[in-house]
């Protein structure tokens, strides 16, 4: 509550600065990772008296839905999933339709007379509070990572900073060599449950998420030989992250138990998901049979899995009907040794084309799996 308290006072003496020539749709932003500290930087160049040229205007007859606010003036207009801030009374889009997530928060009066009515938005990875001056419609924007799309590793005391280091190096070269976009490793340990790595990289550090470790960032194929023949409805909305994808082919080696780290220290969170009877059927089907699958063709020789590796399309954000794939995602999960099960293991990496297919995980499994059996 007081980091949410201490941003509407930066948001309401940075609108109150705001020149009244700018008008509503002028969006100012502050991308920082701690709002308590936040330098405040409006970014304005110029005051040019109208911005709505900026701004795409639909009339609200074109949006899916329409949510007027407490306060009268705006409502929160809906269309193709994404959310906007709307002027009523202009009949105005205040903001791009483009949040995947917005809430009236409140309306607070200013001492000179004018109010700024402050939103909660959710963009991709990011957490915001929007504020809007009444006076002009100006929008300020604080944002953060959101902790519901974002891991931090910061406070796990798990973490094997050689191995972390070891699986950069091979995510480095794997990335140069297939020209992927980004990629991730996860390593835990099979016996414990804890999570000793996860490290993820883009071929463009300019990204946005460029490294960070992302909450829905594996899409669902992986879950398939535990559904118990229930179908996979949207691998790309279902997606979830490789570190959760681990926990649950880590259910293997505990009999149905999916061991979580919590991140927080060393602790983690236990859900018995699986009867014995329905863990060994999913062993038995996962156990990696390198001579007798051309599936499995890349992977070297003398180590025996229970695992799992799938291909998907990518599409773009705005093909909602999943019609024309842009890229793929590739992804493998498995537990190694089976005799003596050490490790469990998720690796995900995506490529904006579709000329991709599952062989060239021999080159990030393998090393990764020979390095790990000699530690």
């Amino acid at each position: 509550m007081k980091k949410i308290m201490t941003i509407f006072a930066v948001l309401t003496l940075v609108l109150l600065q705001i020149p009244a020539t700018i008008s509503a749709q002028s969006v100012v932003e502050v991308d920082t990772t701690d709002v308590d500290e936040a330098i405040v930087d409006t970014f304005i160049e110029d005051t040019i008296s109208d911005y709505s040229q900026y701004v795409t205007q639909y009339e609200q007859k074109e949006c899916d839905w329409v949510d007027i606010c407490l306060n009268p003036k705006y409502a929160i207009v809906t269309k193709n999933g994404k959310k906007g801030i709307y002027d009523l009374i202009l009949q105005r889009n205040i903001t791009e339709i483009e949040f995947r997530g917005l809430e009236y928060s409140s309306t607070n009066d200013n001492e000179d007379g004018s109010s700024t009515t402050m939103f909660f938005a959710r963009k991709g990875i990011k957490f915001g509070i929007l504020g809007v001056a009444s006076s002009n419609n100006s929008v300020f924007g604080l944002w953060t990572d959101d902790s519901n799309e974002v891991y931090s590793l910061e406070e796990c005391t798990t973490i094997d900073e050689a191995m972390m280091g070891r699986a950069m190096g091979i995510l480095r070269k794997f990335i140069c060599q297939h020209q992927m976009n980004n990629a991730q490793i996860v390593i835990m340990d099979a016996k414990k449950g804890h999570l000793k790595t996860w490290v993820a990289m883009d071929a463009d550090m300019d990204k946005e998420e460029s490294g960070k470790l992302l909450a829905h960032s594996c899409s669902a194929s992986l879950t398939i030989p535990f559904r118990n023949g229930k179908p996979l409805k949207n691998r790309q909305q279902d997606a979830t992250s490789p570190f959760i994808m681990a926990a649950g082919y880590n259910s293997l080696v505990h009999d149905g138990k999916i061991i979580i780290p919590t991140l927080k220290a060393d602790s983690v969170e236990v859900d018995e998901t699986f009867s014995s009877d329905q863990i060994s059927n999913i062993r038995k089907e996962l156990k990696i049979n390198r001579g007798k699958s051309p599936k499995w063709s890349w992977l070297a020789d003398g180590t025996e899995f229970w695992g799992y590796a799938a291909l998907d399309d990518i599409y773009a954000e705005d093909d909602y009907e999943k019609s024309t794939p842009i890229g793929k995602q590739i992804q493998f999960a498995g537990v190694f040794p089976i005799k003596k099960p050490r490790y469990t293991i998720c690796v995900v990496a995506e490529k904006n084309s579709l000329d991709t297919t599952l062989a060239v995980f021999e080159d990030i499994v393998n090393p990764l799996v020979e390095w790990l059996l000699k530690k």
